[in-house]
């Protein structure tokens, strides 16, 4: 492999560019990256580590919680229902803001100056179709996993092989799920990290830009493969460091909100909304936490892609032309 290639040597310009973004640190500049990470795939904060460090039968908690749900079957359903779609109405809006955020992501690193209100309404049209793209994707695709399920799951209902069938059956199709996630993975990859920068500099739509990305892939197959191939094992190893990290966050977490409940003397003297508001705040720190570890490793990733755009069409250089460090030049921020 030459080191010229798109996807290895544009490693070190985008670890320059990061540092160049972020350092000297300022508060501001960091919780608004964080922000952005969030909705445009800082999913990192989102993790939360389960922790039992009570017993609900021993504090009455679980006697409290039971209490409130209905128990009547029609009622019981009907909140289900409700609570469903609740969380459908959330996730549908966060998902667009999420299409919206990809844009503003690209627009703030590009002109450098970390300010999400005044690039979101010039993102929210091309954000939009953005999302309505993945929708659909995420549809199709949710449509052959339950075809497959039914092809496969359907015959042996009520059959007397049932039981002696069903586990061989689980097995292949979590087989074709991991099969049919590695495309998925791939197209929604490319959408983010090609696409929406030329849709963003052609100000086109969604197929549009998946031609001319295209156009680009084929006129350097190579390049596009190694980058791809590069893209999955740099996110598989930010993914693990931000995973690791998370983890001492939450261990901390845990041994602070135990010490709270035992200076409290036990959740049993606390009252269900204390507790409730105490789980909350450590939840929040631990969200919080996690997004502001992701911010280099979210900005260095889109700088890492946004370079190696530019170099498949000097049309789609969305980044200032920022020297490596491996060319002994001394890098100064603009």
């Amino acid at each position: 492999m030459k080191p010229d290639h798109y996807a290895f040597r544009e490693i070190d310009r985008a670890i320059a560019m990061t540092k160049s973004i972020l350092i000297p640190f300022d508060i501001g500049v960091w919780v608004r990256l964080a922000i952005i990470a969030f909705f445009a795939g800082g999913a990192a904060g989102l993790l939360q580590f389960s922790t039992n460090p009570f017993s609900p039968e021993k504090s009455g908690i679980g006697t409290e919680i039971g209490s409130l749900i209905p128990q009547n079957s029609e009622a019981f359903i009907s909140t289900l229902l409700i609570i469903a779609g609740i969380l459908l109405f959330i996730g549908i809006i966060y998902l667009l803001l999420n299409g919206v955020f990809q844009f503003i992501f690209i627009k703030v690193l590009g002109t450098e100056n970390i300010h999400i209100r005044r690039h979101f309404h010039e993102s929210a049209g091309p954000g939009t179709r953005y999302f309505a793209f993945l929708f659909f994707l995420s549809a199709f695709f949710f449509g052959i996993c339950l075809a497959l399920a039914y092809l496969l799951f359907a015959p042996l209902i009520g059959t007397a092989s049932f039981d002696t069938a069903i586990v061989g059956r689980i097995l292949i199709f979590a087989g074709l799920m991991f099969i049919l996630l590695i495309p998925y993975l791939i197209i929604l990859m490319v959408t983010t990290d090609f696409v929406v920068p030329i849709m963003n500099v052609d100000r086109c739509g969604v197929i549009a830009g998946w031609r001319r990305c295209l156009h680009l892939f084929m006129a350097e197959r190579n390049e596009a493969a190694l980058y791809i191939v590069m893209k999955l094992i740099l996110s598989v190893c930010v993914s693990i460091i931000l995973s690791a990290v998370l983890v001492v966050v939450g261990i901390v977490a845990c041994i602070a909100l135990i010490g709270i409940l035992i200076a409290a003397g036990g959740p049993e003297n606390l009252s269900t909304l204390a507790i409730a508001f105490i789980f909350a705040g450590y939840f929040a720190n631990v969200a919080f936490c996690g997004l502001m570890v992701s911010v280099p490793f979210m900005t260095f990733l889109r700088v890492y892609s946004l370079y190696v755009v530019g170099n498949f069409d000097e049309r789609y250089v969305l980044l200032r032309d920022l020297p490596s460090p491996d060319a002994g030049e001394v890098t100064e921020k603009v």
